[in-house]
């Protein structure tokens, strides 16, 4: 299952990114990949979508129960659900050093008070990772984490599609890193990304895109439009859709 920034080439990306934000937005597409979505809108509260993470001295982070719930936009059910899959996700990485590196970001919860607090427990290289997106001073890691920050915690993860959190994190990627914003995506490379294996062109119309796009228009202050393309070279019959084109649009409206 690919990434945001597998999707997009060297051809796509206008910006240079420093190898420790490289390495920070790579253990944020862990949770993607590992179909986190919880995780994952809480890695990016982590990564400086909500100011002011305390960590303790054993590397814990205090959460109101309540409060959580309501900036990821999920209720205590949900949370008690998915705390096993929160812990779930397994980050390999080559550090700046050359040195291969396993972490898993999140790895330990615990509820206080009586289910009032939840403190989360952070791997210290998974910590390191993050606080280099959240210096202001570094324009590429703060312009990645203000630019999918709002949108994606935004998204009610009780009604969204299970595709549209992973679909809406390349749209900020296609519109914050992309001269044209636009992507071309083969149908293998959207199975790839989502993955699926859908044979034609018709089922990942009605089974992904057409179903994330009523999502990403009601929550998302970007949305996209899509044209499948033809191939108008196999030979005789009608031309076999290969491909679709991504055109990132504002909705602002919303």
């Amino acid at each position: 299952m690919a990434s945001p920034l597998d999707i997009l080439t060297k051809k796509d990306k206008v910006l240079f990114l420093p190898k420790k934000i490289d390495l920070a937005i790579n253990l944020i597409q862990s949770f993607i990949k590992n179909n986190n979505p919880l995780g994952l809108k809480i890695i990016i509260i982590l990564a400086g979508a909500r100011e002011n993470i305390v960590y303790d001295k054993q590397n814990r982070v205090k959460f109101n129960v309540d409060e959580l719930c309501s900036i990821c936009k999920i209720n205590r059910r949900y949370l008690n659900n998915n705390l096993k899959k929160l812990l779930s996700t397994f980050h390999q990485f080559i550090d700046e050093d050359g040195s291969s590196v396993g972490t898993y970001p999140i790895h330990t919860y615990r509820y206080a008070l009586n289910n009032q607090y939840l403190y989360l427990t952070i791997s210290e290289e998974a910590k390191q990772l993050l606080n280099n997106l959240k210096n202001k001073k570094d324009s590429a890691g703060y312009q990645f984490t203000n630019a999918i920050s709002k949108n994606l915690i935004e998204l009610d993860l009780k009604q969204v599609h299970k595709h549209t959190l992973k679909f809406q994190m390349l749209l900020e990627m296609i519109n914050n890193y992309s001269t044209t914003k636009r992507k071309y995506l083969s149908l293998d490379e959207i199975n790839g990304y989502f993955g699926t294996n859908y044979k034609r062109y018709g089922e990942i119309e009605r089974k992904i895109l057409s179903k994330i796009k009523l999502d990403i228009d009601k929550y998302s202050t970007i949305s996209f439009i899509y044209k499948p393309k033809d191939d108008y070279h196999q030979g005789t019959g009608r031309p076999k859709i290969v491909g679709v084109f991504i055109d990132v649009i504002d909705n602002q409206k919303i």
